[in-house]
Parts: structure tokens; C-alpha cells; sequence
């Protein structure tokens, strides 16, 4: 079930997000590599498209942290 306040993106947003092709999203859907829950039309949680970055880059977290304290963040 969704969270109402959770983000959600369309698969046109999401395939722009991950830079790949709208007929990718569709796949990653299909193999279950994107949570979309019930809904239609298909909207993406945040948090799916989160999981996935982690799957494929396990410091992705990194980036939803404060940048000043990021690995090799440049200080002011």
C-alpha cells in the first residue's frame, strides 16, 4: 500500500531519473526490480527507486544525506 506522502514518479519520470529508456522501466516492473504497488496507472515510490540504486551502488545512500558530509565532498 501506498504512503500518501511518500513521492511517486511516473515510469516517463522514473526512466528519465535512471537514464535509461521508458521500455526498461517496464521490464525492471515486470521482473519485480521496481516495487509499484496496486496502482494505476503505475506510479513508482521513492523509497522502490532507492532500494534500486542501493542494489547497484551500496554507498547510494551517501547522496540522501547532508553533501557536507559525503565522502570527498569539497568544504567550504
Amino acid at each position: 500500500m501506498f504512503d500518501m506522502h511518500q513521492p511517486t514518479f511516473t515510469v516517463t519520470e522514473t526512466a528519465k531519473i535512471l537514464g535509461v529508456d521508458r521500455s526498461t522501466i517496464y521490464r525492471m516492473i515486470r521482473d519485480n526490480k521496481l516495487d509499484t504497488g496496486l496502482s494505476k496507472p503505475i506510479r513508482i515510490k521513492q523509497t522502490a527507486l532507492q532500494m534500486f540504486a542501493l542494489s547497484k551502488a551500496p554507498l547510494a545512500h551517501l547522496l540522501w544525506k547532508d553533501p557536507s558530509k559525503t565522502i570527498g565532498a569539497n568544504r567550504i
